[in-house]
Order: structure tokens, then sequence, then C-alpha cells
């Protein structure tokens, strides 16, 4: 961890076979009633080269509208049917089949997740309290964000994670909370969730999921492993800095986390079925993906959760995903009966932000985007600034600009207005204040909490 890291991340305590579902209409309106609205909005993106492509798909009034922008495979903009990595999205795939387990009676949400793994595999409990589905659906399991044995900053981290592991982890891993008591975001959890189902349902859960969930759905570009035929398709992912890098891939063992590729046509799929379940429909499914929105936390003050989904004040279901080189943002709202995809082939959780955007803009409360930094303000931002006594380089290169510690690698400051800047690696956003003409200091935000770099001269 870079030695100035600390100094910021401290102020944070951060069944009989169904038939397949008839699909929605494969292509969507290229000239759309929001089109110009959403190339506004997404205008920024390109310019401050945050994302290096991306397509964005509307639900609204039954009416489907799908725009790509950026560079896609073979060069061109992406479109519907480009394949990109979705993360965390699988934990929404992942909840439905819980779901379906449960209504087929295989399985109840209360079942200590200990009965569906072999005997002699210890799970790890906290005063007595059994870990159960329910408790792993719902990130309150207490087991840590990640296996002992994942290297996070791995390149590929989750290629060969394998059952065996997957068992002596949960030996030797001590819970940071009692089950039921704190949530505590788990892609641990949520992977052996998806693995403990696999191994009850069979043959495991890769198929399982194919066979109970992505098929019936008519979800023809979702996958584990993309097929040869389908490959062409994939968006080459990027980092922050829009360099290339590795896909992921996974084992049977944790995939049920954030395995699946797909595309923004077969996500709207999804997003149709689950507005036509919340509604009282017919749609294939429905009765496990009505099972997944109901909410599941009792007396919480803000954003509740179902098997799967985030669900905010309002009553909107959303998930996001990331890997190294993809993100992802799905939400559709049951009231107004929108719907929102956004798939990037970029690891920003600024596309996150583009995601509640849209959703904005479909009830017609967006704001335009305001102005980026002009070349004179990020050569003004350049400089030298003192944190708690460690002096921090903000360097101009390439037109970007980039944040430096003391003998540590540089992270890319990526522009979210004319003087917020977003540090990804640091889930931070950098502010810079001005005194007359001079930049004065950069304030650091993580959360409620804010640091002051002032500017050396």
């Amino acid at each position: 961890m870079p030695r100035f890291l600390p100094l910021l991340l401290i102020a944070c305590s951060a069944s009989p076979s169904r038939p397949a579902a008839k699909p929605v209409a494969t292509d969507a309106d290229p000239e759309g009633p929001h089109r110009a609205a959403v190339a506004a909005q997404v205008k920024p993106y390109l310019d401050g080269e945050i994302v290096s492509g991306l397509v964005i798909g509307l639900y609204a009034a039954g009416k489907l509208e799908i725009y790509g922008f950026g560079k896609g495979p073979g060069g061109g903009a992406p479109d519907g049917r480009t394949l990109f990595e979705i993360g965390s999205i699988t934990k929404v795939f992942t909840g439905v089949l819980l779901a379906d387990a449960v209504q087929r009676k295989e399985v109840e949400l209360d079942t200590p997740v200990a009965e569906l793994l072999p005997a002699g595999v210890t799970v790890p409990t906290a005063d007595k309290v059994a870990i159960t589905l329910r408790h792993l659906a719902l990130h309150g399991s207490g087991l840590p964000r990640l296996p002992p044995r994942i290297a996070p900053t791995a390149a590929n981290p989750y290629a060969k994670y394998t059952e065996e592991e997957l068992y002596r982890d949960l030996v030797s891993t001590e819970l940071e909370a009692p089950p039921g008591q704190r949530i505590i975001y788990s892609n641990f959890g949520a992977g052996l969730l998806g693995f403990a189902l696999g191994r009850k349902i069979g043959p495991g859960y890769m198929k399982a999921l194919e066979t109970r969930v992505i098929k019936p759905l008519g979800l023809t570009d979702t996958f584990f492993v993309v097929p040869p035929e389908a490959a062409k398709r994939r968006a080459i992912g990027t980092d922050v800095d829009l360099q290339p890098v590795p896909l992921w891939t996974w084992t049977d063992a944790l995939a049920g986390a954030g395995g699946l590729t797909s595309s923004v046509r077969d996500q709207l799929k999804l997003i149709e079925a689950e507005l036509d379940a919340a509604a009282g429909g017919k749609s294939t499914l429905r009765g496990a993906l009505r099972f997944t929105q109901e909410e599941q936390l009792e007396e919480t003050p803000s954003d509740n959760a179902g098997l799967g989904w985030m669900i905010d004040t309002k009553g909107r279901y959303h998930h996001n995903g990331g890997t190294s080189g993809a993100r992802s943002f799905i939400a559709f709202d049951p009231k107004s009966r929108h719907g929102v995809v956004v798939l990037a082939s970029t690891g920003s959780s600024l596309v996150d932000r583009l995601g509640g955007i849209m959703l904005d803009l479909l009830a017609k409360t967006a704001k335009p985007p305001g102005p980026l930094a002009s070349p004179a303000q990020l050569t003004a931002y350049a400089g030298t600034y003192d944190l708690a006594g460690t002096r921090l380089q903000i360097v101009l290169a390439n037109h970007r600009l980039y944040l430096e510690g003391p003998g540590e690698p540089r992270h890319r400051m990526v522009p979210v207005t004319d003087v917020a800047f977003w540090i990804e690696a640091l889930q931070s956003v950098a502010f810079f204040h001005k005194e007359g003409d001079a930049i004065k200091h950069v304030v650091f935000q993580i959360g409620d909490r804010q640091l002051v770099a002032p500017r050396v001269p």
C-alpha cells in the first residue's frame, strides 16, 4: 500500500424445465427520443477520457433505446450486442437462482450453508450463530470481502481459485462480525452462495445458472465462458488510464460473485422481466424474480436490499459491477417502469454516477453536465502539496493529472468538474481551491471526512 494512502483511507471506516422467454426486440431505435440528452451526458466522459467506450440502454414505456459511444471491438462504436464483463451484477443472477431454489423447496433462506457443503468442511461461526443462505445473499455473513488466498491486485485474481482453496479459506477465516449483525459487502460470501447452490442443484453453479436462469430468460449474450463465435464482440477492457488490461476468468468456486459477461441487449431483457414480475405479470421466472425484489432488511434508515438487489429509498432496484477493465450499472423503477443499463469498457466507478444520471434523465430531473477543467486549469493545478507532512506531487502528463506520493506509483485524477477530480484507487474526490488567482490547497474527501493539503510555494 502506498505510504500516503493510509493518510487518506484512515479518514473513512469504509425443477421441471421452463420454456424460454419471448425476447425483446433485438434492435432498438437508433434515433430514440433521448438520444441527444444521453449524448450530452456522455460527452464529458469521452472528452475527459474517463471511459474508452460504453453502451447505454434505456427502457421506458415498453420501448427500448440503445446507444453506443467511444471505441468498441474493431475500432467502431460499441452497440447493444457488444460483450462486457458485468462483474458484481452477477450477484443479481445468483439471487434469482437462490429464489428459484427456495420456491422449488430445495433450500430455505435460513438453511445453514454448511449443510450444502461436503462433510468435514468447517464453516466459520460467531456467537454460535451459523451462516445461512440469507446471510450470504444479503452480505450479512460476517465473511471478509475476499478470501485470504485471493490477491486483489493480481491481473486475473480469480482465475485459479479452486474448490479446495475455498474449503481451506473457510476453515482459516475468522468472521468480522457475527452472522446477521452487520452488512459487510463480500465477494467471498456471494461466491460461496453460488458455489453451495451449484452443489445442491447440480452439476455446479455455472451450469445451474445457465439452465435455470439464463436460458429461461432468453439471454443469448450472457456467458461465463464466451464462445469463439462471440469473442469478436468482446470489448477490450481498459484501466482508469485507458490502458488495456486482461480479461478476468473464473472457476465455479467464486463465479457467483462476478463471473458473467453480457450485453446491454440482454440486460434490458432482464429489466423487462423484472418490471413484468413487479407488476404481477406472467413472464418466465416471475415468481423467483418477484421474490428477489422483496425487502429483506428490517428497520433500515437508508437503502434496503433484496436477494441480489440494492433498493434505494425511492424504491428503485440497482446493482453495479466492476473488474479491472470494465464497469457496469443496472437499475429499474417499478413505479415509473423505467430501466437503465450502462456497460463500459473501463474500470471506473464514475460509470455508476452516469447510471444514476440516466435514471434522472428518464424521470426528467437530470441536470445538464457542467464543464471540465481547461488545459490552463490543469496546468495551474500541477504542483507540490503537503498532506500531514507528506509531500504529494500532482503532475500533468499527456493532458491528464496524476497524484504521486514519495517513491510510490502515481494515480490518475479523473476530471468530474472543472475543480473536482476522482481518484479511483483511493475512492476519493480531490477539490482544488483558489485564493485570488493562485491555487491555495487541495481537499481530499472520502465519505464525510475531508483532508486538506496546502500547496507548497
